[in-house]
């Protein structure tokens, strides 16, 4: 449950922020700008695949500098963007959110308010800070590169680089020569942990082991001397006591100790966010849950296997099947019971 409610916090959140800044009326599908300017609507598939080729090029980097240990290179990359959004993006964004909603906020206050929230949370990522702080700048990270691309990604591209990136999350974490999962055995094997801006720990036990996921969710072998008790002779009650006690510590552990990379919370993000963008509510809703069904199907699964699985196909999918089938059969239906005035 402690990975659900952040998933689910980031998704209402950009959901929200969506909402906020759509326009009353829109009457054609987004163009993006900037290195997509020239790209017309129907360009939507190119443009998804640059953006895969993009996120194929960094990851393989990324994971060539771990296993290089060019820490420097890939922490100046993430502090980088932490900045840009946290400071930079995240002043336009909540300017224009202002600006939708006639907000009388001044750009000199706009902008001190941003450099605090920026600047605390680029500390908190990258430095120290108490763990409840960290955790909800990582959720901001996410949900401001979520809505980056909303706002500036076509409608159906969204659609076509879900497909893409669930495909290869699949590949790079099963396939025996994929990035991600080269990057996790390397990082067991090292059992260092350099990089916790890019990983969302759900763990608020701090004496517990932890596991180590990176774009998919892994547990690791914990030592025998953190779940095993040793027999006494005892009496059948304190025997159970102990048995029961013994339980609840492997729960607690295994519950405590997973981690979500954080480009699962995006990709969860922006189908939400696409769905507020393009559909109802009700079709909004039933993405939100089916998300978080797929996700809590996902995470036993990857507990009773104790190994790296994707995270982002299996509840993508679910919240696809939930979106086409809510868009195109309930929605009309309910529209048309509500102009009839039938209820049921």
């Amino acid at each position: 449950m402690r990975v659900l409610y952040p998933v689910a916090f980031c998704m209402i959140f950009v959901g929200i922020n969506v909402k906020l800044t759509q326009p009353a009326e829109t009457t054609s599908a987004k163009v993006i700008y900037g290195l997509f300017q020239s790209y017309d609507s129907h360009d939507n598939g190119m443009i998804a695949f640059v953006l895969m080729g993009f996120l194929v090029l960094t990851t393989s980097l990324g994971v060539f500098c771990y296993k290089k240990r060019f820490y420097k290179a890939i922490k100046l990359y993430i502090i980088s963007n932490s900045i840009a959004l946290l400071l930079i993006y995240a002043f336009f964004h909540f300017h224009n959110v202002a600006q939708s909603q006639s907000l009388p906020i001044s750009l000199p206050t706009a902008a001190f308010l941003t450099l605090n929230f920026g600047c605390l949370g680029v500390i908190s990522l990258h430095w120290k800070s108490s763990r409840r702080v960290h955790q909800f700048y990582l959720i901001m990270l996410a949900a401001l590169t979520a809505l980056f691309l909303i706002n500036n990604l076509p409608d159906w591209t969204v659609w076509i680089a879900i497909l893409l990136i669930s495909v290869w999350d699949i590949i790079a974490v099963l396939t025996p020569c994929g990035p991600l999962k080269l990057l996790v055995e390397t990082a067991n094997r090292r059992g260092d942990d350099h990089f916790p801006a890019i990983l969302y720990n759900s763990s608020s036990y701090p004496g517990t082991p932890e596991t180590t996921r990176s774009n998919s969710t892994q547990l690791t072998q914990f030592p025998s001397s953190a779940t095993e008790t040793t027999p006494t002779p005892q009496t059948d009650t304190l025997s159970a006591t102990s048995l029961v006690n013994h339980r609840f510590q492997e729960v607690r552990v295994v519950e405590g100790t997973i981690r979500l990379g954080m480009g699962d919370f995006v990709f969860y993000s922006l189908m939400l966010g696409n769905v507020v963008q393009t559909s109802s509510v009700l079709t909004a809703i039933a993405c939100l849950v089916s998300n978080l069904v797929g996700l809590t199907i996902t995470l036993p699964i990857v507990t009773l296997s104790q190994s790296a699985l994707p995270a982002l196909p299996f509840p993508l999918m679910i919240a696809a099947i939930f979106y086409f089938s809510s868009h195109v059969a309930l929605t009309p239906f309910i529209n048309e019971c509500t102009t009839r005035l039938v209820l049921f």
